[in-house]
């Protein structure tokens, strides 16, 4: 990262419900204390679905990363299935569950994902990106 508004954060979290409201509360603190709250409730919608994805399809820990550059702001959650996500198009408005990704989709700019196949770090890594100036 070479410009001075460039940074990145990232955050450790159990497996655990509790991971999900921790992660929104981080993001919070960070985007407040860069001057990015006109982002603050997508991004923490996005960030909430993605934890909680990777809580309900994995089975061990995820990390929620920040990161921010002059043109986007991205959130990336690794977690330890390797299963791809997949937005669900069939699920009704009044379903509580298996709305997220399809969410993600429909709110973020850009996202994506890759299968990480490393003897050290295994799983998957989903990533959204907002525009943000």
């Amino acid at each position: 990262m070479n410009n001075e508004d460039d940074w990145e954060y990232s955050i450790n979290l159990p497996h655990n419900p509790l991971a999900v409201g921790v992660a929104r509360g981080a993001l919070r603190l960070i985007l407040r204390a860069h001057g990015l709250g006109e982002l603050l409730v997508t991004a923490e919608l996005l960030a909430s679905e993605l934890v909680t994805s990777a809580h309900v399809h994995a089975p061990g820990p995820s990390c929620l990363r920040v990161r921010r550059s002059e043109k986007w702001l991205r959130l990336s959650v690794w977690d330890t299935s390797s299963e791809p996500p997949r937005p669900s198009r069939l699920c009704g408005a009044d379903r509580e569950e298996g709305r997220g990704m399809g969410i993600v989709e429909e709110l973020a700019d850009r996202w994506g994902h890759y299968s990480l196949g490393a003897p050290v770090l295994r799983g998957k890594l989903v990533w959204c990106e907002l525009g943000g100036g």
